[in-house]
């Protein structure tokens, strides 16, 4: 009951804001500002962690932000934070991993009109690309597709799981990733193949989640910028130094090899304060990379530091009014207007 209540309140609050003109006034005050949006998947599939977005989700954002001619690339995004009369905010999309759905950027649908994709930046996990996802959806498949139903996590502290209960199944997506993103890349790895030892799934679908190289040499080919997402996904923090900087600098390499085109913007995995240090930013600007993005909510503005990148991540129930529908006053509301500055006061108090 509560949380409902704070949804329709939350919702209120949108389309107050954002039909009386005080978005508009916020803006306003505040000059110009770059949005930075983080997506991952574009499906229609149900997702535990969330981090999928529906295609005609995605199509009718992307349909807002070109109705106000929001939507820029991040160079020109950043120009604009810093031109004498700059005002007003402007949009980037970015993809995190390199999911092969994010092919969909290239339907003509979506793309627009003369256009070849939708204009956006895909940070590729290097080691993942043509192989096996990122570990959340190696997690995924071993418990959808189950032939043992139960896994025991006294190793991690979180103990049994009968996976034919619903209950059980919410209970281990909302404890066990927190804990995975404690280990070192190695102990996390280690976990995740005891987990699908024990489970023992069906084989996963033969063509696979992610990009191939031909796939990301499509996008690229198409005016889709590929960025550089380490190699195996390492939160660096967790990592020692020469790891770090192997997964940094290998995954530029990766790229330049593949595409023949070095990559200028990086995505910090996990991305959060603790997930990285001021060494990790040092790396990364040493390797040549120009941006790196993190996973701190925001929006970026005059002075902003290239390489510490706010975003707003996006997901198929951010958006997503009470009643269910897609709501324009929510999603401009809390990335560029006084919902977003509300839920960040109330974050740092």
């Amino acid at each position: 009951m509560r949380r409902r209540t704070l949804a329709w309140a939350r919702y209120a609050i949108a389309l107050t804001a954002h039909y009386s003109g005080a978005d508009f006034l916020y803006r306003k005050a505040g000059g110009a500002g770059l949005v930075v949006l983080m997506l991952h998947r574009l499906r229609d599939q149900p997702d535990p962690y969330p981090l999928s977005t529906s295609r005609a989700s995605f199509g009718k954002m992307v349909g807002w932000l070109r109705q106000r001619n929001a939507l820029v690339d991040m160079e020109s995004g950043l120009r604009g934070l810093e031109g004498v009369r700059g005002s007003g905010i402007a949009y980037v999309l970015t993809f995190d991993d390199g999911y092969h759905d994010n092919l969909a950027l290239l339907d003509a649908g979506l793309a627009g009109a003369g256009q070849q994709a939708v204009p956006a930046i895909v940070y590729v996990a290097t080691g993942h690309v043509g192989s096996q996802p990122i570990w959340a959806y190696q997690l995924q498949h071993a418990v959808e597709a189950h032939t043992v139903g139960r896994l025991d996590l006294g190793m991690l502290g979180l103990g049994q799981f009968d996976l034919s209960e619903a209950f059980d199944r919410e209970r281990l997506y909302l404890q066990l990733p927190p804990r995975l993103k404690l280990l070192e890349p190695s102990q996390l790895q280690e976990c995740i193949d005891c987990i699908v030892g024990q489970l023992q799934p069906r084989p996963a679908a033969p063509e696979g989640e992610m990009l191939d190289w031909e796939d990301v040499l499509r996008l690229q080919e198409n005016g889709v910028q590929i960025g550089a997402h380490t190699r195996h996904h390492v939160i660096l923090q967790r990592a020692d130094e020469q790891t770090a900087r192997a997964e940094i600098q290998g995954s530029l390499s990766d790229i330049a090899a593949a595409t023949r085109h070095t990559p200028a913007h990086f995505a910090y995995p996990n991305g959060a304060a603790a997930d990285f240090g001021e060494n990790h930013v040092r790396m990364v600007k040493e390797a040549g990379f120009r941006t790196a993005v993190t996973t701190i909510e925001g929006t970026n503005r005059r002075g902003t530091d290239p390489y510490r990148l706010l975003r707003h991540n996006v997901h198929e129930q951010r958006y997503r009014a009470p009643p269910g529908h897609l709501s324009p006053a929510l999603f401009f509301s809390e990335t560029s207007g006084l919902l977003g500055w509300l839920r960040l006061r109330r974050n740092a108090a």
